[in-house]
């Protein structure tokens, strides 16, 4: 099965960065998979290019400047007839909203997902986002990664009406060949560059944006620090909180405790050398990648409890889920694992058994695969209620 997918841009997002975790498994699946970036190369629009080439996928690139691109739509519909996949699979709002009507006049299926809860949104990006779930509603599927991602957008956008048939849940998952414990019973050495040999790690791997709730995290480290003076906050991320989470860690005087660390490629290395995760988001969470990678490194975690977080964490059995903004609870789940290594080690080995039941990638493909397979077969059709 020859599928098509397309993104609005290859940055190293979780979104994104998951589709190169589908390209290593998707053979075993019966899918050959291509990938097609709406925007054109850059440094910052095509940092997973090497990670899809180390899967053995050549992107493409259409350099969209805009939604409204009628030249670059037109030779997307030229792309599509000339190529022929099986079905396109649209990944984010631009690539459904281009994509998808692209698709249908090329005579193709198409699906769309949709990777994050909806909240609430003001001018144009609730016009986008409205767009693009119409467009999406009318394809053959209506991808929903989490149970609290559907329900969000039936409560916006559904309102007393049913949810359309082409709404479906399919979890994503990781490649588990990929994030794996390390070789020994204990932490594997962090990357050498990190300097961080002898200090116990606390690790956030995130955007650095306002709603992944880091600024909590950052208040919550003085109480972790009076407990663990020699631990270490890893920020690993790039975003436009950076400033103020730098100026918040100056004025709380934890300069020398908390290292930004900027956008990483080695995240197994990183993880497998961390003594837990956080990820204390206060909104807008769907599936997060970060803590399917964490157990799949066989990593404890620590993470708000929104959204479909809990899909993916088993309250004290894989980590332990806190109050979104609470830093005070941030820090007593954290310093708890840092007491007790020992409980953060079977944490950490029940998160790998669930990723394996839950969250392989080979379960994600295998059930795309059904998920295309019925939209090929019904030449995508699908019924819409109003």
């Amino acid at each position: 099965m020859r599928v098509l997918t397309v993104v609005d841009a290859l940055r190293l997002g979780g979104a994104e960065t998951l589709i190169a975790q589908l390209a290593r498994v998707s053979a075993g699946a019966d899918i050959e998979l291509s990938v097609l970036s709406l925007h054109g190369r850059s440094p910052e629009l095509s940092k997973l290019e090497p990670l899809l080439r180390e899967s053995g996928v050549v992107p493409e690139y259409l350099d969209v400047r805009r939604t409204l691109d009628v030249p670059r739509f037109r030779r997307l519909v030229s792309h599509l007839k000339t190529t022929k996949p099986d079905i396109v699979h649209a990944h984010l709002e631009m690539a459904m909203t281009m994509a998808i009507p692209a698709a249908r006049l090329a005579g193709i299926p198409a699906v769309g997902t949709f990777h994050h809860v909806h909240r609430p949104l003001s001018g144009r990006a609730s016009a986008r986002e409205r767009l693009a779930l119409e467009i999406a509603t009318r394809s053959a599927a209506t991808i929903f990664v989490s149970q609290a991602s559907l329900t969000s957008f039936a409560d916006r956008y559904r309102k007393g009406r049913p949810v359309p048939a082409s709404w479906t849940v399919v979890h994503n998952g990781i490649d588990l060949d990929y994030f794996t414990p390390g070789p020994g019973p204990g932490l594997s050495p962090l990357p050498a560059d990190l300097d961080l040999t002898g200090h116990p790690v606390v690790t956030v791997l995130a955007a650095l944006r306002d709603f992944k709730g880091i600024t909590h995290a950052i208040d919550a480290w003085p109480a972790v620090l009076a407990r663990h003076p020699d631990a270490r906050l890893l920020l690993v991320g790039s975003g436009s909180e950076e400033q103020d989470l730098r100026a918040q860690v100056a004025r709380l005087q934890l300069t020398d405790s908390v290292i930004f660390a900027g956008m990483r490629s080695d995240i197994p290395d990183v993880l497998r050398g961390s003594d837990l995760t956080v990820l204390p988001s206060i909104y807008g969470e769907n599936l997060p990648t970060v803590l399917m990678e964490a157990g799949g490194c066989g990593r404890p975690v620590v993470a708000s409890d929104v959204g479909g977080i809990s899909d993916i964490v088993a309250d004290g059995e894989t980590g332990l889920l806190v109050t979104p903004g609470d830093a005070a609870g941030i820090a007593a789940a954290i310093t708890s694992l840092l007491d007790d290594p020992e409980r953060g080690h079977r944490m950490g080995q029940a998160g790998r058994r669930r990723m394996e039941r839950l969250f392989d990638a080979r379960l994600w493909a295998g059930a795309l695969h059904t998920v295309y397979q019925k939209a090929i077969d019904t030449d995508g059709r699908v019924e819409v209620s109003t």
